[in-house]
């Protein structure tokens, strides 16, 4: 068995239900992604599974918008490896699968995928680069599932 050029730790500072995720396949699906990029070398990643009000505050705090959101990334600058810290409202995320009408676990994976692209300096700001970002990670997510 390989070791995985990406390292995930885990936070769960909300309640959720039983077998939304899976830490391998997050890791796998981490580890995908950044090869997909082309990202060299290893990863350190943190992922907090959280609620609307931890993100809303994490939201005010470092990007001065008061209010909740689905996803959240943090790039921590530490070369040569990639670090950062995520956090996903799995309350949110969970709303958006209904509105959606798929699973929460592919919500879930598509937030992941987001905040992925996030580290890497992709945006969602103005429309042309987040047509760019929505593309790729749906690309990303469908290749994931497609394989696995």
């Amino acid at each position: 068995m390989t070791e995985s050029p990406v390292s995930l730790t885990l936070l769960k500072s909300a309640r959720f239900a039983r077998g939304l995720f899976n830490a391998r396949d997050l890791q796998g699906l981490a580890a995908f992604v950044l090869g997909s990029e082309k990202v060299k070398g290893t990863a350190e990643l943190t992922l907090d599974l959280t609620g609307p009000a931890r993100i809303q505050a994490l939201n005010r705090r470092f990007r001065g918008v008061d209010r909740a959101t689905d996803v959240i990334s943090f790039r921590n600058a530490a070369p040569p490896r990639l670090q950062g810290d995520i956090a996903i409202n799995v309350a949110q995320a969970a709303a958006q699968a209904r509105r959606m009408r798929h699973p929460h676990r592919r919500e879930l994976r598509l937030l992941w995928i987001h905040a992925l692209l996030h580290l890497l300096g992709y945006t969602d700001y103005e429309p042309a680069p987040r047509r760019r970002m929505f593309k790729r990670q749906n690309e990303l997510l469908r290749r994931w599932e497609k394989n696995n």
